[in-house]
């Protein structure tokens, strides 16, 4: 498929192989505008003598004017040495305090033992069995202290249905139908 050289393309791969040969693309036809001889173009100003920087080693952090190193027509190994020093001034090097990672992790944290106590991981495991055992006081046998349940009373601390108004039978369930298989 050829491409015609009035169309987009056409005009889109002349600009392309320009770059790529090294020659300023040809401008940009306007709409309406019949192609004419391309005019030699312009020819460069000289380029100009780079600004007298002062040596980066006499730069004094936040104190100095890094504007004259900003300049395009600065060599980059002399701005990023300029930039360096700016950046390695102590002001540039104090945390914020809202970055996420900035505590160190690795020191342990332990959990007071008030709180710990009130885990019920911690009871769970017996980490404080051995202490209660020494605080607490012998208990006296059980026989002596559980009152005596009447003859035909529930012992004390178990359900009586009386107790929620649940004195009337309840029905019994419905016998279960043999299976006439």
């Amino acid at each position: 498929m050829a491409i015609d050289d009035d169309s987009f393309l056409g005009r889109w791969s002349r600009r392309k192989h320009a770059v790529r040969r090294g020659e300023t693309p040809p401008e940009p036809m306007r709409s309406g505008a019949q192609p004419t001889d391309p005019a030699p173009p312009p020819a460069a100003p000289a380029p100009a003598a780079p600004p007298a920087l002062p040596p980066v080693d006499s730069l004094k952090g936040l104190e100095s004017d890094y504007k004259d190193f900003l300049r395009p027509e600065v060599d980059p190994t002399t701005r990023s040495a300029a930039l360096k020093k700016l950046f390695g001034d102590p002001h540039f090097n104090q945390m914020d305090g809202l970055d996420t990672y900035i505590d160190d992790y690795t020191k342990e944290d332990p959990i007071p033992a008030t709180m710990l106590r009130a885990l019920n991981q911690a009871r769970s495991l017996g980490l404080f069995d051995d202490e209660e055992k020494e605080k607490a006081p012998e208990a006296p046998p059980a026989a002596e202290t559980a009152p005596v349940a009447a003859v035909g009373e529930a012992p004390p601390g178990t359900f009586q249905p009386s107790e929620v108004g649940m004195d009337a039978e309840m029905p019994s369930p419905a016998p279960a139908k043999p299976d006439p298989a």
